[in-house]
């Protein structure tokens, strides 16, 4: 895995040399860094599932038994580090979606409205 900032500054870190072990060649100058580059284990095979899945939301909460509302949050986090944007998660409009669509219960909506109130 490569790291993508640095464990001191916190910084993004840029890659400015690349090697071949087997013929011994090096390339130096600033490369880019992927945004995988920045997504830990976890993540990536979060992102891995959601593929395989291709984007089914529902089938991903089963696939990893966990809620249909932390498959979002952690959605939201990845698309948080991709963007470079702190994901947005007050809207109640989409808590109310999800209710609508049967992906939550009354009692899931009321308690992720009551927690981004308190944020």
């Amino acid at each position: 895995m490569i790291l993508a900032t640095c464990p001191i500054c916190k910084k993004e870190l840029i890659i400015k040399e690349l090697h071949c072990p087997h013929c011994e060649v090096s390339f130096k100058g600033n490369f880019e860094n992927s945004w995988l580059a920045e997504l830990n284990a976890s993540q990536l095979e979060f992102v891995r599932l959601f593929l395989l899945v291709q984007g089914n939301l529902k089938e991903l909460q089963d696939k990893l038994g966990i809620s249909y509302p932390t498959v979002k949050n952690r959605l939201a986090e990845i698309i948080g580090i991709i963007t470079k944007k702190r994901p947005e998660t007050d809207k109640v409009i989409d808590v109310l979606s999800d209710l609508e669509e049967g992906f939550i219960n009354v009692d899931e909506a009321i308690n992720m409205i009551t927690q981004r109130r308190e944020k």
